[in-house]
């Protein structure tokens, strides 16, 4: 008898109690990742003495000239090619980036200013910047600030090579006193 009124009170109370209810979850986890929209880059080498790849250092009046390592003087191809290419942009961005390219007016000697047009006259310096893999009649007028875009949306973590052309001032210089001028090349959220 006592076996039945344990397995009658055992029965009922199993009733009472849902068997989905002893078995449901009350909590779910989620796992939530958040990756920032993180900006780097890196350029190498950090110098560039213009005709001083190939050549003597020295520039001349109303020449143009070029970051390229086959010579200072020699244009890119129709196709520009890494090997024309002085410097290299290490990509860590998690984004994909815009790149301008801004050459300051020199200072220190005659100190020539940037045109901002591309082209040189007197006393004024005219800038390109260009990259591998574009085409080189497409190169983009590096001025001494507000440059359009050399390349528009990079993507992450791409890698690129690029160089500048520089064609100097139409008149002599009055000293033979070094000038300077820090390019900055820069990369913004696309």
């Amino acid at each position: 008898m006592k076996r039945l009124v344990i397995s009658i009170v055992l029965a009922l109370a199993l009733a009472i109690i849902p068997a989905s209810g002893a078995l449901a979850a009350t909590s779910q986890n989620v796992t939530v990742t958040a990756t920032p929209a993180f900006i780097s880059i890196a350029n190498a080498p950090s110098t560039w003495s213009i005709n001083g790849i190939t050549g003597s250092g020295v520039i001349a009046p109303n020449t143009t000239y070029y970051s390229n390592p086959l010579g200072d003087t020699t244009s890119p191809s129709a196709t520009v090619v890494d090997g024309e290419c002085r410097f290299t942009v290490t990509n860590t961005s998690s984004v994909a980036t815009n790149i301008v390219v801004n050459f300051p007016n020199h200072t220190g000697g005659d100190a020539s200013t940037n045109s901002n047009l591309g082209t040189n006259d007197t006393t004024k310096f005219g800038a390109y910047s260009y990259y591998s893999g574009m085409t080189y009649s497409s190169k983009v007028i590096a001025k001494a600030s507000g440059s359009d875009n050399l390349i528009t949306s990079l993507a992450a973590a791409t890698n690129f090579k690029w160089g500048l052309e520089y064609k100097s001032q139409s008149d002599a210089w009055t000293s033979g006193s070094a000038m300077s001028s820090t390019v900055t090349i820069t990369a913004t959220a696309s």
